[in-house]
């Protein structure tokens, strides 16, 4: 097995072991097939075409996405056992959410590595760090099986990047908030479009969001969601929503 292992890393383009032995340090394991976690961060390997390395990646990232929901459910049923539904898939969304995935991939020095095309630097896409971790989840999943991928989130993300006191305080969505409270209110609400600015590819969105005919808040953003999430955002401070200390779940011991 040794003899193999060796021998499969000897294989490995010279440019890529530096890759293979931060991936180890991230993952504590070792890679049973090189390949497959090179293809988890964009990597061409061998001769493969950039089109069948891109599919490699996004069938990584689609296994890894399952895999971590999965997982995730499983840590949070064992270290909330008084939590209910509500609360646990609260919890689930708010730490699988793509800003909190790219966030842990930045503190486990994903983007150092990652290989993106000009598009996507250009574009300036901030969801390839999360990406780039679901797709080594995926690879870690598919090379060492389910025990060993465990290992990995469990102890490697959750435990060493996630402060579940800070997430259970954190919000999601200040818009979802704002609406189940007026819809608890019975009262009505509106966002509108009061300046647009910037070139087609580059605009800048005012909005307000009105209650019963009041605007409430206003925020701006690069799009009409962005905007309306600031708005939202604003209204619910004017409001004083989501500042009272949330219920804790009783943790596992």
């Amino acid at each position: 097995m040794l003899k193999a292992l060796l021998s499969l890393f000897r294989s490995v383009p010279a440019e890529s072991k530096d890759l293979l032995r931060a991936i180890r340090g991230m993952t504590g394991l070792r890679p049973y097939d090189p390949n497959l976690y090179l293809a988890a961060f964009r990597r061409k390997v061998d001769d493969q075409t950039q089109k069948s390395a891109n599919m490699r990646y996004e069938r990584l990232e689609y296994l890894g996405d399952a895999v971590l929901g999965v997982l995730m459910a499983e840590y949070l049923y064992e270290k909330y056992p008084s939590g209910n539904e509500g609360y646990l898939t609260s919890m689930r969304s708010k730490v699988v959410s793509r800003k909190a995935l790219n966030r842990i991939a930045e503190k486990m020095g994903i983007p150092r590595w990652m290989q993106q095309s000009s598009r996507g630097r250009r574009a300036g896409t901030t969801s390839v760090p999360g990406n780039t971790l679901e797709a080594l989840v995926g690879a870690v999943y598919v090379d060492r099986g389910w025990n060993d991928t465990k290992i990995f989130v469990h102890k490697r993300i959750l435990d060493a990047y996630v402060n579940f006191n800070k997430v259970e305080k954190e919000v999601i969505s200040y818009k979802s908030m704002l609406i189940e409270w007026v819809q608890r209110q019975k009262k009505t609400f509106d966002f509108e479009v009061t300046e647009e600015n910037g070139a087609e590819h580059r605009k800048r969105f005012t909005m307000v969001v009105k209650i019963d005919g009041e605007v409430k808040g206003e925020g701006s953003g690069q799009s009409k969601k962005a905007a309306e999430e600031a708005a939202s955002r604003a209204a619910c401070k004017a409001l004083n929503l989501g500042r009272r200390e949330p219920s804790r779940a009783r943790r596992r011991r």
